[in-house]
């Protein structure tokens, strides 16, 4: 499933919110929370207690009243979460678990019914797809949304991933690192999460990391993927991105005095 995590709903909004430095503050927007919620478990052979099933949970927390600035918000949940553009969150939900368990009859199906021909059925026809969202604090008046997937689809192993927004809740702005840090801020930046990442795993040297499985196949990068959390700007890089599945995910916190120099003015 493609995941395009930070599409940018642009609004102009001044970047005076985001630092303790900054001398005006934005009062918090008060607003409700609802939730979709979606459980089910379907066979793969409808009517056959016996056969494998695919359970697919959706716990999605959205902004409500239905208004011009919490549809920009709940949009952009949607586009995040399944890739959806110009439909409410909730039938996003809905489309996608249908879509979601079709693909789940119409991909493997075939296959079960020839290995229970043969007596050879593996036990990898039960998937799993639990994901969920919710709103987290983040700095000063600005609202943190936490997307958490746990999926399992065959293979050796499941994925576990953590996926974060930052919106700017009197405008329904989704922000980026550009919007946050000032022209020329990469080389600097990576510099510190470089640093703070041999801190983490408390070694000196590149080779050092590498040998620990670390930046093997890329060099490091300002993850897009990070929370303007309340004590720091939390960097989270899931699997893969720069360790192998066995190292786990990895989330470094850059307290915001680290990079105040870097920050938009």
């Amino acid at each position: 499933m493609k995941k395009n995590l930070f599409a940018v709903c642009m609004i102009g909004a001044g970047m005076s919110v985001f630092f303790a430095g900054c001398q005006h503050r934005v009062a918090p927007v008060e607003r409700g929370v609802d939730s979709i919620v979606i459980n089910t478990t379907e066979r793969l052979i409808q009517g056959d207690s016996l056969s494998p099933a695919c359970d697919l949970r959706i716990n999605l927390a959205y902004a409500t009243p239905d208004d011009s600035i919490n549809r920009l918000i709940n949009e952009a949940v949607a586009h995040a979460a399944f890739d959806y553009t110009g439909v409410t969150l909730p039938a996003a939900a809905d489309s996608f678990a249908n879509s979601y368990i079709a693909r789940y009859h119409t991909e493997l199906e075939p296959f079960y019914q020839e290995e229970k021909r043969k007596g050879e059925v593996g036990g990898w026809y039960n998937y799993e797809y639990e994901l969920r969202g919710s709103f987290v604090p983040a700095r000063d008046s600005l609202q943190g949304y936490q997307l958490e997937l746990i999926c399992y689809e065959g293979g050796a192993h499941g994925s576990h991933t953590i996926s974060y927004m930052n919106f700017v809740p009197s405008t329904g702005q989704l922000l980026t690192l550009d919007d946050v840090f000032a022209p020329g801020y990469q080389e600097p930046l990576t510099h510190i999460l470089l640093t703070a990442l041999e801190e983490k795993l408390g070694v000196k040297t590149l080779d050092e990391l590498h040998e620990n499985g670390f930046l093997t196949w890329t060099e490091m990068y300002p993850s897009k993927n990070f929370l303007l959390a309340p004590e720091g700007i939390r960097f989270y890089y899931n699997a893969y991105e720069i360790a192998p599945y066995a190292a786990g995910p990895t989330e470094l916190t850059i307290p915001y005095e680290a990079v105040k120099d870097l920050e938009k003015k």
